[in-house]
């Protein structure tokens, strides 16, 4: 049995192949200890072949905090870099605006350089750097990241200093010239820091999950580049796990996309804590080489994600305007929402959802969990008396701002990009996705909503069917036309090529089943930032860099000279890929019953049916309970149901 996990803020979503059906199931979320929720859904099944997990776990230290406490030991005159940061700002115009503070706990300088080429000009001294391991030992450090200047052009240095820290018995430490070998100070310390940061963590994580599996099985692990890698891989480099969950929808929906033939969609994620957006174009997941957690730069190859505090479990409060807001703050798991009937007083978008009447309180995970309506009608009664308007106006108050919160990282990740909305579909999932999606759509004038085979579990389902993925990446600033330019391109490629064999061993996959897929990236001389293009020699890179900077920027300079700033290598390694079964669906699916559903132009009876039994169209509003999600389908919008059960909106 193939199974996969992904753990979120109030359900862990479990998903079963046998190579032939597929199955899933929710467990609730144990915050406290998520392994223990991957415990109690393993204590379900009777055996594991492989086992596929994402989870949240990385995410969660750096948002509150929970990291370990570490050093950072950089280069003599270079400890306030972290401190510095960019001169840009979250907030422009904010007069109070403030950064976050630095994850560091000491900070330590050793003398040592290496120039811009890489020429070693001073080694670290053996005795001033054993004088900061019984530094380091005396304030108990945890972690500890080593970022020299120039180490990603020679290593030499960062790795002596790393053997004495190990000789010496510290062992979680992390160098900048392994977690990120690229330019940029800033970013490149900050993105070791974080990985320094969440060694302990998620080794201890990642062990006891081990433990739980107590059988040899094959045990890997969801990155935030969209594809997975073996537990131990992750271990040594954690920074990778950052957004380890909601990579896991984007990588199904692209493989939705195959599937079923679509080229352009955006993916639409709505679970217990937040709303993560992203696209899929011509078929190809969209992704960054930069990003941030908590207004904290990383730097590595991510999904590229917009992530909005917009979840089933998002409070509704008032602001000091009297305004109705909705999130970030989540009630999560426990206490939940009100009509979880867990102690939750604070009224969110699922007690909204449930007396707007979307939600059955019968049928909430399928029966296996009744939710509390009296309670969740007594606290918006409360909430409607403190702001002043009537109960259904209120409801809908909180509706209405959470989609606006919804809409707002839509435009973000799309139309703000110079993306026509119009030629994409929404893939809608999440326990809490396919109830909002189609009010969302019909805003934003998309035309077509897809809620796939099993939205509640889809980021699950597709942890199990991301391939295996390594990412390799080296700065060296190479003018195009230099002699030794592709000369060098092509060295670093074999470099990466033969550290990909290296650690596809340890995989299991045989390195001739691996699909290389190297780029560049490229920018003109005296530019700041750069665009990523596939390399298949120097001189059709030069002409797709031309090509990607039109569609950018509406314009391209083929006169100015073009540089050379990074040589990426990405290595893909396909794994089993269960499709979803087909369906016969007979078109004759009848209503389980009627409800008076409140929308915004008021209360409209439609019908209730479950998705195990539904007509192959139907015109006009209705719900579909299922039991890992509940999708709403408002008057005026008509679905049909394709092959593989799949429920497609047609938005008037």
């Amino acid at each position: 049995m193939h199974i996969s996990t992904d753990i979120g803020g109030t359900f862990t979503d479990f998903v079963i192949s046998d190579g032939e059906k597929i199955e899933s199931f929710k467990v609730p979320s144990t915050p406290q200890n998520p392994e223990l929720a991957i415990e109690n859904g393993l204590d379900r099944l009777t055996t594991v072949t492989s086992f596929s997990h994402g989870a949240t776990i990385a995410t969660n230290a750096v948002l509150e905090r929970k990291g370990a406490r570490i050093a950072l030991i950089t280069t003599k005159g270079f400890a306030d870099v972290l401190k510095i940061g960019r001169q840009k700002r979250a907030h422009l115009y904010s007069l109070d605006s403030t950064r976050p503070l630095p994850l560091v706990d000491h900070y330590f300088e050793i003398s040592e350089r290496v120039s811009s080429e890489g020429l070693i000009i001073m080694q670290p001294a053996e005795e001033e750097v054993l004088a900061v391991v019984e530094q380091l030992k005396s304030l108990a450090i945890e972690s500890v990241a080593i970022c020299f200047l120039f180490s990603f052009r020679n290593p030499a240095n960062e790795r002596a200093v790393r053997a004495v820290l190990e000789r010496k018995g510290i062992k979680n430490v992390s160098c900048s010239s392994e977690v990120l070998p690229e330019f940029r100070e800033y970013e490149r310390m900050s993105t070791t820091v974080l990985d320094a940061y969440l060694k302990r963590i998620v080794d201890s994580y990642i062990t006891s999950i081990e433990s739980i599996l107590a059988q040899r099985v094959q045990f890997y692990v969801m990155q935030s580049n969209g594809g997975v890698v073996k537990s131990g891989l992750v271990k040594r480099k954690p920074v990778n796990m950052l957004l380890s969950g909601p990579a896991g929808g984007v990588a199904a929906s692209k493989f939705l996309c195959d599937l079923i033939g679509l080229n352009n969609v955006i993916t639409y994620d709505m679970g217990g804590t937040s709303a993560d957006v992203a696209t899929v174009i011509n078929g190809n997941l969209s992704w960054t080489s930069e990003g941030s957690i908590n207004g904290i730069p990383l730097k590595m190859p991510l999904v590229d994600l917009v992530t909005v505090g917009a979840g089933g479990g998002s409070i509704a409060w008032l602001d000091a305007g009297g305004a109705l807001r909705v999130g970030p703050e989540s009630a999560g798991a426990s206490p939940g929402p009100i009509c979880y009937g867990l102690g939750g007083t604070d009224v969110t978008v699922t007690d909204a959802d449930l007396l707007c009447g979307f939600i059955n309180p019968s049928y909430f995970v399928g029966g296996e969990m009744v939710l509390e309506t009296k309670n969740a009608k007594i606290g918006m009664e409360k909430l409607a008396n403190v702001i002043g308007m009537s109960y259904e106006d209120t409801i809908l108050g909180v509706w209405k701002v959470v989609n606006s919160n919804m809409i707002s990282a839509i435009r973000l990740a799309s139309v703000e990009r110079g993306l026509d909305i119009r030629d994409f579909a929404l893939i809608a999932f999440g326990g809490a996705g396919p109830v909002h999606a189609a009010a969302l759509a019909r805003e934003l004038n998309i035309p077509e909503v897809i809620v796939p085979f099993a939205p509640g579990v889809f980021s699950a389902y597709g942890i199990l069917v991301s391939d295996v993925q390594l990412d390799y990446s080296r700065t060296n600033i190479l003018r195009v036309g230099e002699a030794d330019a592709e000369e060098f391109v092509n060295e670093t490629i074999e470099d990466f090529t033969a550290a990909a064999k290296r650690e596809l061993m340890v995989q299991d996959i045989e390195f001739e089943d691996a699909m290389l897929l190297p780029s560049l990236d490229m920018r003109y001389v005296g530019q700041s930032y750069e665009l990523n293009v596939s390399y298949k020699g120097l001189e059709a890179a030069q002409k797709r860099f031309y090509d990607c900077y039109r569609q950018q920027y509406g314009y391209y300079m083929p006169s100015e000279a073009v540089e050379i700033v990074n040589v990426r290598l990405q290595v893909m390694a396909a794994r089993a890929k269960p499709k979803p079964p087909k369906v016969v669906v007979n078109g004759k699916g009848k209503p389980v019953g009627y409800r008076a559903v409140l929308f915004e132009e008021g209360r409209e009876k439609i019908p209730i049916y479950r998705r195990e039994d539904l007509p192959l169209e139907h015109e006009g509003g209705a719900i579909i309970e299922a039991t890992d999600s509940t999708i709403v389908v408002p008057p005026g919008t008509s679905f049909s149901v394709d092959l593989y059960g799949d429920i497609i909106m047609h938005i008037a």
